[in-house]
């Protein structure tokens, strides 16, 4: 009798510990939202990584194309989330509503910063209008639909696709979603709030936010805290996470529409959430109460603000602006320094222990926390990089734009992979590829190096979508590519 009561004392122990770990694992496998559970960038919880490629290579855990998902290419550049033993996709398509002919050339394309060069601001504001205008009756022969895919994490099985009906918006909308207890948020097209459950992909709500529409895209992600699911949608909405109801508002300004998500600072007398808005300008705000705590003239833009311990740091879209770093206090922060040497029109970067990475251009430079003192700076060898943030985890910084490119986060600039995808999914350095392939051989000569292009398109037709960000958790990441997505094990299999 004594022996029984023993083992049955000690079973109960054991599961106790399991399902105690198994919860503390579950925590930790999550990337639950737009740059991980803080919303830093930084996987806190990771494995030892591994510090190069080998010669190969490696393959993906999985990968899934655009065949088994239909609206996962040219469907907008919403990032991937991992919550729980799922990973989610949110995308905006559009379908043309009958077979329509060949559209003709567009009289008024997008025009890049680069191509504006000689028009003045009245110009190019009357382009905008034109623009716009052509683009709106084009839209008249499509549909536009929503989806959020959910795939098994280990194997990348579809789990269910949630669709829903939309509308147009100049850019495909392209907020990722943020997974809490159960449900899943996302800020739709036409300023639509929406709340879904994780488990059966059911709509649990949909919420309509005040405001005028006309093609609007507004990519913010939620963030969630104390029952309330905050986005900026021009301005700043809090919404009851069980009804979707809108419990406050804090309105701005909408002199620019900014894409921003805001983040939440735990401070000492509670809970706060930061966000860049309309202008230039940064606030702070009570969770509960949607009260301005403070604000600043930040000249911060679509980047998403950190916060390092008890330092905010904002990314500008100028290099006036550059990156910013604020003492945390609860009346207005003081500044501390301000770094100069690069700017982007969305990238995020990323603070690993007293250094911080960023960004801009073609520039990548590493600055010190406390000081803002550049450490090092160099050049990316990649056409027109922007919007594309940094991430972190086991003392790595990783960027995918085109391929995918990983440093140590240290005092010194240290490549550790500089990696493409191929079209089958092989993540691989570059030199490796051009060797296997001979491209090396081929470029001696002026026909080889046609032909060497032509191998190099179609061999890397398929990498990282451009102004998307990958997911990093427990040693996996998952890669939203341009027809596809796929995950790859990048856990140092020698050390425990």
């Amino acid at each position: 009798m004594l022996l029984t009561s023993l083992k049955r004392n000690a079973i109960q122990t054991t599961l106790i510990l399991l399902a105690v770990l198994n919860c503390l694992s579950a925590v930790a496998a999550d990337w639950n939202q737009w740059r991980g559970q803080e919303r830093s960038g930084v996987d806190r919880q990771s494995p030892a990584l591994m510090n190069a490629l080998p010669g190969k290579g490696i393959k993906p855990v999985w990968y899934v194309s655009e065949d088994d998902l239909p609206a996962a290419a040219a469907s907008g550049w919403s990032s991937p989330v991992v919550g729980g033993g799922s990973v989610y996709l949110y995308t905006h398509k559009k379908k043309a509503l009958t077979e329509v002919k060949k559209l003709p050339p567009l009289k008024f394309p997008y025009l890049p910063p680069e191509k504006r060069v000689g028009m003045t601001d009245e110009e190019y504001e009357e382009y905008e209008v034109n623009r716009r205008n052509e683009q709106e009756t084009r839209a008249k022969g499509f549909r536009f639909d929503e989806f959020i895919y959910c795939l098994d994490r280990r194997n990348g099985k579809l789990k269910w696709v949630n669709q829903y009906s939309s509308v147009y918006t100049r850019f495909a909308q392209s907020g990722s979603p943020t997974v809490v207890n159960g449900k899943l948020f996302v800020l739709s097209a036409g300023r639509t709030a929406r709340a879904v459950d994780v488990e059966t992909g059911d709509t649990l709500w949909t919420t309509k936010i005040p405001g005028d529409f006309r093609d609007q895209y507004l990519q913010s992600s939620f963030a969630v805290e104390q029952g309330l699911a905050i986005v900026l949608c021009d301005g700043l909405f809090a919404l009851d996470t069980k009804s979707g109801e809108i419990v406050w508002e804090y309105e701005v300004e909408a002199r620019k529409n900014i894409h921003c998500s805001p983040v939440i600072w735990k401070s000492d007398v509670g809970a706060r959430v930061i966000c860049n808005v309309a202008g230039g300008l940064t606030v702070c705000l009570d969770v509960k109460a949607g009260t301005l705590v403070w604000e600043v003239e930040s000249g911060a833009g679509n980047a998403t603000p950190i916060i390092s311990r008890d330092k905010l740091l904002l990314y500008g879209q100028s290099r006036k602006s550059g990156l910013v770093c604020y003492e945390l206090n609860q009346t207005t922060p003081d500044e501390l320094w301000r770094f100069n040497g690069a700017a982007d029109s969305g990238s995020t970067p990323v603070a690993v222990d007293d250094l911080v990475f960023v960004q801009g251009d073609r520039r990548l430079a590493c600055v010190e926390l406390a000081t803002g003192k550049q450490k090092w700076q160099t050049m990316l060898d990649l056409n027109r990089p922007r919007y594309t943030s940094l991430i972190a985890a086991d003392q790595k910084v990783f960027y995918a734009f085109d391929g995918i490119l990983a440093f140590e986060a240290a005092v010194k600039y240290k490549p550790l992979m500089q990696a493409k995808i191929n079209r089958d999914g092989i993540l691989a350095n570059e030199s490796d590829f051009r060797e296997l392939l001979g491209i090396d051989d081929l470029e001696k000569t002026a026909e080889g190096q046609i032909e060497a292009a032509v191998i190099l398109r179609k061999e890397f037709n398929n990498g990282p979508l451009v102004c998307t960000t990958p997911a990093i958790s427990d040693g996996f990441m998952f890669v939203r590519l341009k027809r596809g997505i796929a995950c790859y094990d990048l856990r140092d299999g020698s050390k425990p």
